[in-house]
């Protein structure tokens, strides 16, 4: 006969399994054990172990660094930008603050897709590294005379994802819409279902890539040819 014994739950893991769904919790506890075996030192493992970093971007930066260990390990996973994605992220939050840098860095996320090739290619000062990887620095180069208004993008990503697509950046538009809509829905299922905490994590979700939204449009705008004028 099998025998059911009752065990009390630590208060910090019972919070933890409120806070996001179960799916997703085996999920991170198995890329942390997969990622535990073979790891490989990233960049961010060289900051976290400076005593400069601060907690709150420790806490901030917690999840790019178990990225790092899954995809540092993965060939497949190389980005196709210089400096990739996490990295250009780490820099943003480093360089420009959590708020700003966090914008920064979401809407590089946004803009990794398989349409990036061809944008780039689009741009007056765009480069392409000898590697293949598209160069993309955090402090980029704005036109003088764009051909796009970049106050016009920023007025029309109200509606997120027209301000991108206005500039010609459509799958940027489509992908920022989509996550915009997917957390603005979380928010309100969960909401409905009286679970404030999930709520307020998706509408805070939201509200990022809405703000990247609003930025990469600004971006783009601000980074189109002059009119007339051919990259």
């Amino acid at each position: 006969m099998i025998h059911c014994v009752k065990r009390s739950i630590n208060p910090d893991k019972l919070m933890i399994y409120k806070l996001l769904n179960p799916r997703i919790f085996c999920l991170i506890l198995s890329l942390s054990a997969l990622t535990g075996f073979g790891q490989i030192m990233t960049p961010l493992d060289t900051l976290y172990a400076s005593d400069s970093l601060g907690l709150g971007k420790r806490i901030i930066l917690k999840p790019i660094q178990w990225w790092q260990h899954f995809s540092y390990n993965e060939p497949s996973m190389n980005c196709q930008f210089e400096r990739s994605c996490s990295n250009f992220m780490v820099q943003a939050i480093q360089e420009r603050g959590l708020i700003e840098g966090s914008i920064i860095g979401t809407d590089r996320i946004v803009r990794c897709n398989p349409a990036a090739r061809h944008y780039q290619l689009q741009l007056p000062h765009g480069q392409i590294q000898y590697d293949g990887r598209l160069v993309d620095p955090l402090d980029w180069t704005r036109e003088s005379n764009p051909q796009k208004s970049p106050l016009l993008a920023v007025t029309l990503s109200i509606v997120p994802g027209l301000g991108r697509a206005y500039t010609g950046h459509t799958v940027d538009g489509f992908l920022s819409l989509f996550m915009v809509s997917a957390f603005a829905y979380n928010t309100y299922t969960q909401n409905e279902a009286g679970n404030s905490v999930r709520a307020g994590i998706n509408a805070s979700l939201m509200t990022l890539f809405w703000m990247a939204d609003i930025y990469g449009a600004f971006r783009s705008a601000s980074m189109s040819p002059p009119a007339g004028n051919s990259p």
